[in-house]
């Protein structure tokens, strides 16, 4: 089974950007997350950016080509294409990956998959280092009432699916076709027809998560939490579904730890950070609409000049000097990152230098 590594993190294996943050407190990013743009032709009830009003703004097709240039000349690594909206619904996205992969960048991409019809797939796939599905039900009628859409979108996602997936095989592409789940009370019956369909279908994976609260604004809040033994229990027979060709990855870690934290300051957004639909570079998700954690705008700045500027310096500082972690949504991106940085920041273990 490949190891996917979704709870933890891979900053071991940059080890030259770790030294250069180590040095001089700061590095450039490894890692960005682009929003396309801010619509979604879905209202999954759980979505994390419903409070922003599915803004109907997309990320202008030039600007964007050339902040990729602008990446791949600093030395970033990798692009994922997912964010407050659905990716797909900007008309120039395949550009957008081609260039990125062109360029060096690995690119990933979320998406409910409603649009990714075949000859959208044909363009994307060869380019892609990975796809995942937000894929959050298992039957027609689950599907509708938890994405919000006609029951027979599902019909159209596990078909789209399936094409990826005969073209991947065709072709031979090395793209990883995955899934997510989102697990919760509304969806916890159906979540076993899940599995058996992505897998039917040829899918690679299916990652199994925790809801994690991103800001309070969000219109959806957990009527109940599910029983450990319940949760436990379901986690390990989905296990069971997998093959040799695809994995059932039971995130049970990112149940069992959520919202626990070992360490009080951020670290990782030296690492990684996001741009918006808008244009707007920020530190992290749960904040790109906040002033206070905005680096700059791609539309009045280079990227370098923003990751270079005052106002990201301000920011980098507050976030690993003064800022209480313990008010961060849980489980964020950065959080196995932070973990790591933190120990070696603050090494807590005897006679270091016997190695």
């Amino acid at each position: 089974m490949k190891n996917y590594n979704f709870d933890g993190h891979k900053l071991v294996y940059h080890l030259d950007r770790v030294s250069q943050y180590l040095t001089t407190n700061d590095c450039y990013p490894l890692y960005m997350e682009i929003s396309p743009v801010g619509s979604c032709n879905h209202r999954c009830i759980f979505c994390a950016y419903d409070y922003i009003g599915y803004p109907n703004r997309k990320l202008e097709t030039a600007r964007t080509l050339e902040l990729i240039d602008e990446l791949a000349e600093g030395g970033l690594r990798s692009i994922l294409f997912a964010g407050e909206g659905e990716p797909l619904l900007h008309p120039d996205l395949h550009r957008f990956v081609k260039r990125a992969k062109e360029s060096g960048i690995d690119v990933g991409m979320f998406t409910n998959g409603q649009l990714l019809t075949p000859p959208q797939a044909e363009k994307l796939l060869p380019y892609l280092t990975f796809i995942r599905f937000s894929f959050n039900a298992g039957t027609r009628e689950n599907y509708a009432h938890i994405h919000t859409v006609q029951p027979d979108v599902f019909d159209k996602v596990v078909f789209n699916i399936r094409s990826a997936a005969e073209f991947k095989q065709k072709n031979s592409l090395h793209v990883d076709i995955g899934a997510q789940f989102v697990l919760l009370p509304e969806n916890l019956p159906s979540v076993i027809n899940a599995a058996t369909t992505l897998r039917d279908a040829g899918a690679d994976y299916l990652a199994i998560k925790p809801f994690v609260k991103q800001n309070e604004l969000q219109g959806y809040h957990m009527s109940k939490q599910l029983p450990e033994d319940i949760l436990n229990d379901i986690l390990t027979e989905l296990e069971s579904f997998s093959t040799d060709n695809f994995a059932v990855l039971a995130r049970k870690n990112a149940f069992v730890q959520y919202g626990k934290r070992s360490y009080s300051n951020c670290y990782g957004t030296s690492f990684i950070t996001v741009l918006n639909s808008a244009g707007i570079i920020s530190s992290c998700l749960p904040y790109w609409e906040k002033e206070e954690f905005s680096f700059g705008s791609i539309y009045e700045k280079s990227f370098q000049d923003i990751w270079k500027g005052e106002e990201r310096r301000a920011i980098v500082e507050k976030l690993g000097q003064t800022l209480d972690v313990h008010s961060c949504p849980p489980n964020c991106r950065p959080n196995a990152i932070n973990a790591f940085l933190h120990d070696i920041k603050h090494p807590d273990v005897k006679h270091i230098n016997f190695i």
